[in-house]
C-alpha cells in the first residue's frame, strides 16, 4: 500500500511537470528539462490502432511509417517522423540567396514547416513557441509585402508596401524580414515599430503570453531601446505627450492601467546615453 502511494505521488508530480511544460513560463531549468526526457523515456504498452480517427493530412504524415500491429510497447512522450512537416510547395522565399526572392527578405527558413514532436514542443525553455511556429508568425510580414507589392498603389502611397513591412525592424539590423539597419530605417519606420511592439505587449488576445501591464510594457520598451531595438528619442516622446495613456484608456482593461513613472522612464534613456536633447 505503501508503495502504491508513492507510485502515485511520483506521477502526480510528473505530470504537474509535464502541465507546467505545456503552459510554458520565462524560463524552464535545466533538471526540469532533464526530468521531462526521464518521463519521456518511460513505456507503456498501445493495444489500439493508432491510425483510426485520423484527418487527412495525419493519415498522410503515416505514409511511409511502418504500420505495427498492437500491441506495441511505445514511448510516453517521442518525437516522431510523422510530427515533422516539410514545406514542399508552400516554401517561402525568405532566404537571402533564394532566386525567388526579389523582395530583399534575409531571414533564417526553419527545416520544417512544422514539428509536432511531444517532447520538441515540451522542452521549449522560454514559452510555449517552437522555432517553427514562431516563423510561422513572423512570416506575416512577409505575406504582407508580397500581397502588397503587386497592388497598383497610386504615386502617393507608393511607399505603403515597404512601411507595412518593415515594424520589425531593428535599428541593429537584428530585425526582420530584411536586417535593415539604423539607417536604413526613417522615422515613419521607427514610429510604427513603437506602436506595434506597445500593441502587442498589452494586446489580451495572444494565446502564447499574458498581457502586460502598462509598466510592465514600458520597462520592456526600455530595455529594448538600449539594446537598439527602438528610437529612444520617439520612446520619449511617446511617453511624453502620454499616448501609452490614451491607448491604454480605450482599449486595456482596467487592471492593466498601473501608472507609469514617465520621467523616470526618460531620465534612464537619458542615463544610458541615447537622447540627443
Amino acid at each position: 500500500m505503501r508503495h502504491r502511494q508513492a507510485e502515485q505521488n511520483r506521477l502526480r508530480d510528473e505530470f504537474a511537470l509535464v502541465a507546467q511544460a505545456n503552459t510554458g513560463g520565462e524560463f524552464m531549468a535545466d533538471e526540469d528539462v532533464k526530468r521531462l526526457e526521464a518521463i519521456a523515456e518511460q513505456t507503456w504498452l498501445r493495444h489500439f490502432d493508432n491510425r483510426l480517427g485520423l484527418s487527412g493530412d495525419e493519415q498522410r504524415q503515416l505514409t511511409d511509417v511502418p504500420e505495427v500491429a498492437p500491441p506495441v510497447e511505445e514511448r510516453l512522450l517521442a518525437d516522431r517522423p510523422e510530427h515533422l512537416f516539410a514545406w514542399g510547395e508552400r516554401k517561402p522565399p525568405v532566404v537571402r540567396d533564394d532566386p525567388a526572392n526579389r523582395w530583399g527578405f534575409d531571414m533564417e527558413l526553419p527545416e520544417y514547416s512544422n514539428n509536432m514532436g511531444e517532447l520538441y514542443n515540451l522542452r521549449i525553455a522560454r514559452g510555449t513557441l517552437t522555432t517553427e511556429e514562431r516563423f510561422k508568425i513572423n512570416e506575416h510580414i512577409v505575406q504582407t509585402l508580397i500581397m502588397l507589392s503587386t497592388l497598383p498603389f497610386p504615386k502617393s502611397l507608393a511607399q505603403v508596401p515597404l512601411l507595412a513591412a518593415t515594424h520589425h525592424e531593428k535599428l541593429d539590423g537584428s530585425g526582420y524580414p530584411r536586417r535593415l539597419t539604423a539607417e536604413q530605417l526613417t522615422v515613419e519606420d521607427r514610429v510604427l515599430a513603437i506602436a506595434d511592439i506597445f500593441e502587442a505587449l498589452t494586446a489580451a488576445d495572444r494565446p502564447y503570453k499574458q498581457a502586460k501591464t502598462l509598466s510592465e510594457s514600458v520597462k520592456i520598451m526600455l530595455f529594448m531601446a538600449r539594446d537598439e531595438h527602438l528610437d529612444a528619442n520617439l520612446l520619449a516622446l511617446f511617453l511624453r505627450t502620454g499616448v501609452h495613456r490614451e491607448y491604454a484608456k480605450r482599449f486595456l482593461a482596467a487592471e492593466q492601467l498601473d501608472e507609469v513613472d514617465v520621467e523616470g522612464s526618460i531620465a534612464q534613456l537619458r542615463q544610458w546615453g541615447l537622447l540627443t536633447d
